[in-house]
């Protein structure tokens, strides 16, 4: 039997979701849980690889069991052993045809900035902002990242691994409401850093530090060279994965 998993967690205190050496990441909390429930080793298959300190709605994994499980059970189980800052969600059973990475079509992205007086309760939950952003001006560069595009400049993915970093952005929005800013990012893939690179990209206009010009040509002449900014990892959000 396979299961599809949905999960909300708080990046703070991880590396990451996925499993790495001499560091604890979400996937190893999960996983012990996981051993706890069914009294063996079982691992489990994400659909995003969130780096440290980014946080989750809407993470997904898969799972395989020999036995039928109860979900509402199973779900109980779950978030009565797991820690506060990780929750699930959503327990569903799947087809084997079912994989929680390649049957995703899109994801989308949420980064939040908090471009008022440093707020004590968004402290790791937002990039707070001590410069003043030109908002309109980063919507006209967040328009210029819309659509199909070689985004090489914009990841820190290596061309060897991924030598085809074309990526098509169906959704780029920045909305404000009063101090919180929200920049939505919707994608059918998204490489390594990418979000966060070009949210930085963005910050940097907004600031003066780069101009429309830049954008354009980090797009139009795809480099790794290029000198970019990685936003801090903490106002990073996975959203929602679709299939």
């Amino acid at each position: 039997m396979r299961y599809k998993v949905t999960v909300a967690y708080d990046g703070r205190n991880y590396a990451g979701f996925q499993s790495q050496i001499n560091a604890l990441a979400i996937q190893d909390v999960i996983e012990n849980v996981m051993e706890t429930i069914f009294s063996k080793k079982i691992r489990i298959v994400m659909s995003s690889r969130t780096d440290a300190g980014v946080h989750a709605y809407g993470q997904v994994f898969h799972f395989d069991v020999d036995e039928k499980q109860n979900l509402y059970r199973l779900k109980y189980s779950f978030n009565s052993l797991l820690p506060k800052d990780i929750h699930v969600m959503k327990i569903e059973e799947v087809s084997e045809a079912f994989h929680a990475r390649y049957s995703a079509k899109k994801k989308t992205y949420e980064y939040l900035i908090n471009l008022g007086e440093y707020d004590v309760f968004l402290d790791g939950r937002a990039y707070q902002c001590f410069y003043k952003l030109d908002v309109d001006l980063m919507k006209e560069g967040a328009a210029l990242l819309i659509g199909k595009h070689d985004f090489t400049s914009f990841n820190t993915s290596s061309l060897k691994e991924y030598p085809d970093q074309v990526r098509n952005i169906t959704r780029f929005s920045i909305d404000r409401k009063g101090d919180l800013l929200k920049i939505t990012i919707t994608s059918t893939g998204f490489l390594r850093n990418m979000v966060r690179i070009m949210v930085g990209s963005l910050i940097d206009l907004g600031r003066g530090q780069k101009t429309l010009e830049d954008i354009k040509d980090m797009l139009e002449h795809p480099s790794k060279t290029t000198r970019r900014y990685n936003a801090d990892p903490h106002g990073l959000y996975l959203k929602k994965i679709y299939y």
